[in-house]
């Protein structure tokens, strides 16, 4: 049996084979998740709360961005030392990083502190213990990555697939423990169990990384400048996406009526079915692009055959939803009540994938150490939050524009479900347009004369 899997492990390839382990991982996880958030979370949270279950989870991400960047960072040149062969300053920097990790840690509590109070008053929850415990999640949901991406810079891909298997059920039987308690505090500390759990996991998978016998060298002196200057690129692509994702789902919950934030949530754990494959490659494809640059090789041939599986892959998902959706919906009860907002899912799967395609290409060219797409990435993300921000609040304009143009605003039904996402279809599709271009210019002057 172990002889035919390494056949097909040498006929697929490095980047298809552990592709496909990670993905059916994955997707055993994802018929777990698939219950808590299909069934367990709609039983346990009234559909008056329901609505603020994504904003929650947005907002972990938003407290966490100090993390963020440092793990992003972390991942490019853990993968570029290991490829060069110098094991010594992975031990470092796996040290160095256990050090700055708490400080992120402190910064990310410290926004926390300030944000907090606001946030839970525009997502109408009370906070109590909840605000406790999305603070733990945010935490641990942002330093876990420091841990499984070390893994996935390494390229150690068993340790992940096994990883992923585990995570989902360490989150349910959390979440069965913790909900019946009380609803939404049970939720996210399920979210924060699987993120304890997988740096535990990592810690004893990348050990022999940072074993004694291995003999640390210095590599800021000679690397800070570079490093550096990739953080701070970072921290602008990072920041620029968390913060327009979060907002776009409190406007959702504080500007939508109860119904309509309760069925983006519910049409959500679907649509974001059409993304699973995408970000399974995205997982192979971004060490294996860094190891790529490092050693000047080509690696565009890795972006065209996952945007492509990507598309095809979540295109067969919409089409999937479009055709059984309404009947699903129907049929079962905790979710008949959302049932008519089925063309508001597909159009999110397709807004999913969109998002998916430019998320695997942005990672992509961080991979390369490439940030062009900033210079026109930023420019329509802002312009994208300030239509959304306005027109979903054109009453605040009120005695400061003309009637006529606030009134024009109000026409435009932005504080719509379908046509927020309509508006993120259409800014999504303009980025990934832009990105053709780029990429078709680049490829362009780089052909040898």
């Amino acid at each position: 049996m172990k002889e035919a899997f390494s056949r097909i492990h040498r006929r697929l390839g490095d980047f298809w084979w552990y592709s496909l382990l990670l993905f059916l991982a994955l997707r055993v996880g994802d018929v777990i998740n698939a219950f808590v958030g299909l069934w367990l979370v709609p039983r346990y949270v009234p559909q008056a709360e329901l609505g603020a279950v994504t904003p929650l989870l947005q907002i972990t991400g938003v407290l966490g961005l100090p993390i963020t960047i440092l793990v992003i960072t972390f991942t490019k040149f853990l993968n570029r030392y290991q490829a060069l062969g110098e094991a010594g300053k992975v031990k470092s920097l796996i040290r160095s990083f256990f050090i700055c990790g708490p400080v992120a840690i402190v910064i990310g509590s410290a926004a926390a502190l300030l944000l907090m109070p606001h946030f839970f008053e525009r997502i109408r929850v009370a906070s109590g213990s909840l605000g406790v415990i999305v603070i733990a999640a945010a935490v641990l949901g942002t330093t876990a990555p420091v841990f499984t991406n070390a893994l996935q810079a390494l390229k150690k891909f068993k340790a992940l697939t096994v990883m992923n298997l585990l995570s989902a059920p360490v989150r349910l039987v959390v979440m069965l423990v913790a909900m019946p308690f009380r609803a939404l505090s049970g939720y996210m500390l399920g979210q924060a169990a699987p993120s304890a759990f997988q740096i535990v996991w990592s810690c004893f998978s990348i050990r022999r990384e940072v074993h004694r016998s291995i003999r640390a060298e210095p590599f800021w002196r000679s690397d800070r400048r570079e490093i550096m200057r990739y953080a701070v690129r970072v921290t602008l692509w990072v920041s620029i996406g968390t913060v327009i994702a979060a907002v776009q789902t409190m406007i959702i919950r504080q500007r939508l009526p109860e119904i309509e934030s309760a069925a983006y949530y519910m049409i959500s754990r679907f649509a974001e079915v059409s993304a699973y494959f995408g970000l399974t490659m995205a997982v192979v494809m971004f060490p294996m692009a860094a190891e790529a640059h490092t050693k000047k090789g080509d690696s565009l041939g890795l972006l065209i055959r996952t945007t492509v599986s990507n598309l095809v892959v979540g295109g067969l998902c919409v089409a999937a939803l479009a055709v059984f959706g309404k009947c699903v919906m129907w049929r079962i009860p905790l979710w008949s009540a959302y049932a008519p907002y089925t063309w508001d899912m597909v159009l999110l799967a397709v807004v999913t994938v969109v998002s998916m395609t430019i998320s695997n290409f942005n990672s992509f060219e961080a991979a390369n150490n490439r940030f062009g797409f900033l210079s026109y990435g930023m420019v329509l993300s802002v312009l994208h939050l300030a239509v959304l921000v306005c027109f979903t609040g054109y009453g605040f304009f009120r005695g400061v524009l003309p009637d006529a143009a606030v009134e024009w605003m109000a026409s435009l039904g932005l504080c719509r479900l379908r046509n927020i996402l309509l508006l993120n279809l259409a800014a999504l599709s303009a980025n990934c347009f832009v990105a053709i271009i780029h990429v078709i210019c680049r490829e362009r002057r780089n052909r040898p004369r």
